[in-house]
């Protein structure tokens, strides 16, 4: 208000304004009123000054100990003790944005310990005191030195803070190798590049970096810059480990459902009752708000789980109850598009539920000024309403007609037919199931997700309701509702305009799945032909590999163009990230990961395998790539596919921890790496053959050995779950980005025609430096575009250095640069530190002091403006940087 107003500004007119006056340097007015604004934001965020000033503490005691920048952030820091030797160095250890650091000082001895968070290659807990207390880690870097740090009290959240910064630099790292290696190739051989495994055929263009449309976010469908449409905002003030913790979250949130990259957690009740209709089981669990979903998970693994669309949501009541104990509650009635009711209760003292309760209507209305933004300005939203994409599932039908009748369903499945026999394959038997399912627990957006939904998958899903429930299942659904019209814009660029990928698309279109009817035609081929282009449009830098052709292919039988469009997307996202990027990392990580599963449960096996130098990623890594369907027949390859999308990745390892266990005996006698696929093909022949077919019981005599094989792969191998194969990916993918950073680097080296003097160990120490200050000099990790000068025709390569950039490398190859800059900083720290004290010193002194004093004092004036124009020049004039350079290199 205009009072409010009035009342700030008498606030600074009072407070401010006086020592503003006083100060006749612009530089130092800035600096001033900045450091007192911020300090006021902090205590107005409401945080704890006194942690806030221990931290800001910390950061100057960081800075100045290991002699880094002020551009880095320290994260936070932790008390613990090194060990070296028999000697355990008490002191500090700090994290910050890019450096694992350490120091310690007692008894007068010092140790100092930095190195790079890229560097590290392996990071595990441990335990101290002969095994007594679970409080170290121990942390190795790529040059072999291991590290070992006890006496941590927060052993847990070090950790998790610790492997969280490695991944997020690990994610950087890679992309910069990959495109660093991509741009090399392009440029020596002019046309697509391979991954070290040399398995993907990838048509990098430099063209093709351009940035994709958000995953999570439709333009054409919501509000811009809403509070909806964008991650939640942290409060003023808050730090950078919080904002770290918060990622951590947000990923296993939207991991735990299957949500889009753009859902932001914003507010859980630990402990809540859910009430389903039509039973009286009572399910206990956490209850979720996010930025679009409402969801529930039991703490019972075979419990319930609930994923419902605020767009979803018709009717909430809250109202007081009591619970099952006579106690006093809130109970949250939640009405839903398809008029299923559910009923949670939760505490009635709980502060958790009013600001759950808050924060929900806070959405509810931003969701409805979206509606009536979208009718308004008739956007993509209001053409496709929750009813018009409901009636694009199979479920709907199924319940507006019968079990006995097929739904229609948009595929090619539809219309050219669907693999297998529709009696042998007990198709109404399995719709009747379902039908009931869906009339008691919801369907599509509304589902709840019980026990007997992973039932009826692994069972075996129906053809004519497989592609919903793959969709469903994976959470593709809820990105194909927040993203409607998407896929039909990328359709029309790519008919508009040819990707860079189209060509490598064109060669592999007729080599999927031959033998189906619908790609021997021209509809199954351009249906094909549009996805395909449609994603690399969508994901330019991941763009097209060659297995991408044999999953959307088999998925396009049972789902619309726009079905598979989006649920590849979630594969490449989140199910199998690295797949199919340029170097493969992701299969190369679990093939690595599998090998060690391999190692663990079937040790005899594995040393038969390195006895006869028998390499398991011949066969296994086709299994991932292509996730069984080269392999099996298609009959089976798609029953990996539900459970795949049902439980996640985890079962990949699985199934084939179970082929190798079956065939364990025939594989123990193979001396070579064909007898080994021998085995397995005979195998796949077989997998429709009777298991026992000497048994007795008829129901054993029924039983398959793709029955067995199921039954193998989930009751042998229990342990491997999800947060396991979560785990081991971590774990293992420290050394698999190094191993791909050094096959860029060693493809690079061996493309240099002219080494201009340089020997190989000096051609790879300036690879490293280079690669290093272009890592750094980059926010995202990717190079980012050079602006170009009046009359430039040509393009930035996007991996050449900017003038700071270059400086800083010239700074870490040469010392005659060091010198150079760290007179410079010298320079611009001495006139940081001119205070308000000084500049009335200099005017009392300049008033007629006399003496030396009034010449110290116009020394010191001049001092500060000889400083001041030096720093503005340098700001603004990168030139500076290069002119102090050759000024240097002349006097060499």
């Amino acid at each position: 208000t205009k009072d409010e107003i009035e009342a700030d500004w008498r606030w600074l007119s009072e407070n401010i304004m006086p020592v503003v006056l006083e100060l006749t340097e612009g530089a130092d007015r800035a600096s001033f009123v900045v450091t007192k604004i911020r300090f006021l934001a902090t205590e107005e965020s409401g945080q704890d000054v006194t942690a806030d000033r221990k931290m800001r503490a910390a950061t100057t005691t960081f800075r100045q100990t290991f002699d880094v920048g002020r551009a880095e952030n320290l994260v936070t820091y932790y008390s613990c003790a090194l060990q070296s030797g028999f000697m355990l160095h008490q002191g500090w250890l700090y994290l910050s944005e890019h450096y694992f650091c350490f120091y310690s000082y007692m008894f007068g001895s010092e140790k100092k310990l930095m190195f790079q968070l890229r560097d590290i290659k392996d990071l595990q807990k441990a335990k101290s005191m002969g095994g007594a207390r679970d409080d170290a880690i121990e942390v190795e870097t790529k040059d072999g030195s291991r590290y070992f740090f006890s006496n941590l009290f927060h052993r847990d959240e070090t950790f998790d803070m610790l492997s969280q910064l490695t991944a997020n630099t690990m994610k950087r790292v890679l992309m910069s190798s990959e495109y660093a290696s991509s741009q090399h190739q392009a440029s020596s051989t002019g046309g697509p590049s391979a991954g070290p495994t040399g398995g993907g055929s990838h048509g990098r263009s430099p063209s093709a970096s351009s940035s994709a449309v958000g995953v999570g976010i439709n333009p054409d469908s919501r509000l811009p810059l809403s509070s909806a449409a964008q991650p939640a905002k942290l409060k003023t003030g808050a730090s950078l480990a919080e904002q770290i913790a918060q990622q951590r979250r947000n990923e296993e949130f939207r991991g735990e459902f299957g949500l889009p990259r753009s859902e932001t957690l914003l507010s859980i009740i630990e402990a809540a009752t859910l009430a389903l209709p039509n039973t009286s089981y009572l399910y206990t669990g956490k209850l979720y708000l996010s930025s679009s979903f409402v969801c529930f998970v039991s703490k019972n693994y075979r419990g319930c789980r609930i994923t419902f669309p605020m767009a979803a949501i018709r009717r909430i009541e809250r109202i007081s109850g009591t619970d099952r104990f006579a106690m006093p509650c809130y109970e949250l009635i939640i009405t839903v598009w398809h008029q299923t009711g559910v009923s949670f209760k939760v505490p009635l003292d709980n502060s958790e539920c009013n600001r759950w309760c808050d924060a929900l209507r806070g959405q509810l209305k931003l969701m409805v000024e979206e509606q009536r933004f979208a009718k308004e300005n008739k956007t993509a939203l209001a053409r496709y309403t929750i009813k018009a994409f409901c009636r694009t599932c199979p479920s709907e039908q199924l319940l507006q007609t019968s079990a006995s009748s097929q739904p229609e369903v948009n595929c090619l499945g539809h219309t050219f037919g669907y693999p297998g026999d529709e009696k042998e394959l007990k198709e109404k038997g399995k719709n009747r199931h379902w039908l009931a399912y869906f009339r008691e627990n919801g369907r599509n957006l509304t589902a709840i997700r019980r026990a007997e939904f992973d039932r009826l998958i692994r069972v075996g899903l129906s053809n004519s309701l497989r592609g919903e429930i793959w969709e469903l299942s994976s959470g593709a659904m809820y990105l194909r509702f927040q993203n409607r019209g998407v896929y039909e814009k990328y359709v029309n660029d790519y008919l508009d305009c040819k990707g860079p990928y189209a060509d490598e698309i064109e060669k592999d279109l007729n080599r999927s799945l031959p033998e189906y009817a619908g790609y021997q035609v021209p509809q199954g081929i351009d249906a094909l032909r549009r996805v395909l282009n449609a994603y690399s449009l969508r994901d330019s830098e991941l763009g097209y590999c060659q297995a991408m052709n044999i999953v959307a292919s088999a998925m396009l039988i049972f789902m619309s163009e726009e079905q598979v469009f989006w649920t590849l997307s979630v594969m490449c996202d989140r199910l199998v990230p690295g797949y199919y990027s340029p170097s493969m990392y992701g299969a190369t990580l679990d093939q690595s990961i599998f090998q060690s599963l391999v190692e663990e449960t079937m040790p005899t096996l594995a040393d038969a395998f390195k006895r006869h130098d028998i390499q398991l990623s011949i066969a296994c890594l086709p299994w991932f790539l292509t996730l069984y369907i080269n392999s099996m027949p298609l009959l089976y390859a798609l029953r990996v596919l539900d459970c795949f999308f049902l439980d996640g990745p985890k079962i990949l390892f699985q199934i084939g921890l179970a082929i190798l266990k079956i065939n364990g005996g025939a594989l123990l006698e193979v001396t070579d790496d064909g007898g080994f696929l021998f085995v397995l093909k005979q195998y796949y022949a077989t997998l429709g053959d009777a298991a026992y077919p000497d048994a007795t019981n008829a129901r054993a005599r029924n039983v398959t050995k793709f029955h067995e094989l199921l039954y193998v792969a989930y009751t042998d191998f229990p342990a491997i779950t999800h947060d396991r194969i979560v785990e081991l990916r971590r774990s293992h993918q420290l050394r698999i980005v190094h191993s791909v950073q050094e096959f860029s680097k060693r493809t690079f080296l061996r493309s240099v025609v002219d080494a201009g003097g340089f020997t190989k160990e000096q051609l790879s120490m300036l690879y490293d430096r280079y690669y290093s200050v272009l890592f750094y000099s980059r926010g995202n990790g990717m190079p980012r575009e050079m602006a170009k000068s009046a009359g430039d025709d040509e393009a930035s390569d996007k991996i050449t250095l900017d003038v700071y950039a270059f400086a800083r490398f010239m700074y870490e190859i040469s010392s005659w640069m060091r010198v150079q800059i760290r007179e410079a900083r010298e320079r611009i720290q001495s006139h940081r530190n001119v205070s308000l004290a000084d500049v009335k010193r200099k005017k009392l002194g300049g008033g007629g002091g006399g003496g030396g004093g009034g010449s110290g004092s116009a020394d010191d004036q001049s001092r500060v403006d000889d400083v001041a124009r030096e720093t503005a020049a340098s700001l603004e004039n990168p030139g500076w940087f290069i002119t102090s350079l050759f000024r240097y290199a002349a006097a060499m």
